[in-house]
């Protein structure tokens, strides 16, 4: 939603893209190749573009029906593009999706987060996003120092004051968790920068690019076999493949959850690594409006909610008739156990809290997504386990020079970000060419 509160080269990695064969719907030969990419999201096409362009034998196997992962735009349940998944451009000056959409002639546009009203019980604070963001600037000084000289710690355990408490709220609302629960140390370590929205939908955008990548969809992945000297089997109801190296870009939740058996396991560390990244609980309920609300600033945020337990973040489309009340956490845990229905009652509610009841009755459709129910992910995107630090590093190292883990969830500046998860692809990618074939 914010900078460094919702953390946040692929143009040469599109072009990699746009350049490979069409996609392979529904394939079921099994064929031998010298990579298996496990997962078609932004790392799965990332890796796969660059050790294709490479001249590398590349089988890509994803168990959905389409590809990109979390990054989804979904055009047909609001009749407006709607990201279920990712959504912005994190570290906008940086991030090579820009360029991306630019060469598709895709516009993109700033999404600033001090453009926020900010509320206490539904009432406009004076002063609110000013009074807000100095809190967590000091929040942000307080969690430094005494990051230097101590252990890991819950960022909200930092907070001084209520609006530094809602500060820390807002900041672990943006990160999928509770205040109590987020990682001060992995919240540091994330870039800081501007956000941007891209026209018609970042999902759709990561979509366009990876279209030209030969993915397998509906190939769920069962088994991973690494015993034989040189070579890794992939197995599950589409027979196996077998390949020299594995790239595998299956969510960590999904991993710890024993969906994919590894033969022999993972060493201990690895497994260690992927049960402290735990998924993270990131739901959008959206509203379909009559118009846009462009005399609304971009962000709404109710400081009283937060300080409950109930915190919602409230983000109002500038040329979309589109609103979106996001939950985290353990408050979008407990919407979310009534089921769609629950959760967009919840959003309402939220939605009319925040704007009154005239705007709410401007509400034609509505859908949300709770990536915490879909078994091809386990959560939005992972949460560091307090006291886990190095986790993400470990996540990220290969085995034996055969297995290889890519995605958002390994280490470095961006993190937890579409941006993060390309990195992570192209990373292994390199990795790989660096070896003997």
């Amino acid at each position: 939603m914010a900078t460094k509160l919702s953390r946040r080269g692929f143009l040469s990695g599109a072009a990699v893209l746009v350049a490979a064969p069409a996609v392979v719907r529904g394939a079921t030969a099994a064929v031998d190749a010298d990579v298996v990419v496990v997962g078609g999201g932004v790392a799965g096409l990332a890796a796969a573009g660059r050790l294709g362009a490479a001249g590398r034998r590349v089988v890509v196997l994803e168990a959905r029906g389409r590809i990109g992962g979390r990054a989804f735009t979904d055009e047909a349940a609001l009749g407006v593009p709607f990201d279920r998944g990712a959504h912005w451009l994190h570290n906008a000056d940086v991030n090579p999706f820009r360029a991306d959409a630019a060469r598709l002639g895709r516009r993109t546009w700033p999404s600033p987060a001090d453009d926020m009203l900010v509320l206490r019980d539904g009432r406009p604070l004076a002063d609110g996003a000013a009074s807000l963001w100095s809190a967590m600037a000091a929040l942000e000084r307080r969690a430094w120092l005494r990051g230097i000289v101590g252990s890991d710690f819950a960022l909200g355990t930092a907070a001084r004051g209520e609006m530094q408490q809602a500060a820390a709220d807002l900041a672990a609302l943006t990160m999928a968790t509770d205040a109590d629960r987020l990682s001060a140390r992995d919240y540091a370590t994330l870039a800081e920068g501007e956000d941007y929205v891209v026209e018609g939908g970042l999902g759709r955008l990561v979509a366009d690019l990876g279209g030209a990548v030969p993915v397998r969809t509906g190939h769920i992945v069962r088994r991973i076999d690494w015993t034989g000297a040189g070579e890794v089997a992939v197995a599950g109801d589409f027979g196996t493949v077998r390949a020299r190296r594995v790239v595998v870009t299956v969510p960590p939740p999904v991993l710890a959850g024993g969906a994919i058996r590894f033969d022999p396991p993972l060493p201990a560390d690895r497994q260690a690594a992927l049960a402290a990244l735990e998924g993270g609980r990131f739901v959008k309920v959206g509203f379909r409006l009559d118009a846009p609300l462009s005399e609304v600033p971009e962000y709404v945020f109710d400081i009283g909610r937060a300080l409950r337990g109930e915190a919602a973040g409230l983000y109002l489309d500038r040329r979309l008739p589109l609103a979106t009340v996001i939950f985290a956490g353990s408050h979008a845990e407990a919407v979310s156990r009534g089921g769609a229905a629950a959760l967009e009652a919840a959003g309402r509610q939220a939605l009319t809290d925040a704007l009154g009841a005239a705007v709410a009755a401007r509400v034609s459709r509505a859908t949300s997504t709770d990536w915490s129910a879909d078994p091809f992910s386990g959560g939005s995107y992972t949460v560091l386990r307090l006291g886990a630090a190095g986790a993400r590093e470990a996540y990220g190292r290969p085995v034996d020079d055969r297995l290889f883990f890519a995605g958002d969830s390994a280490a470095g500046p961006y993190a937890v970000t579409v941006m993060g998860a390309r990195q992570s692809g192209e990373a292994a990618a390199t990795a790989i060419l660096s070896l003997p074939v």
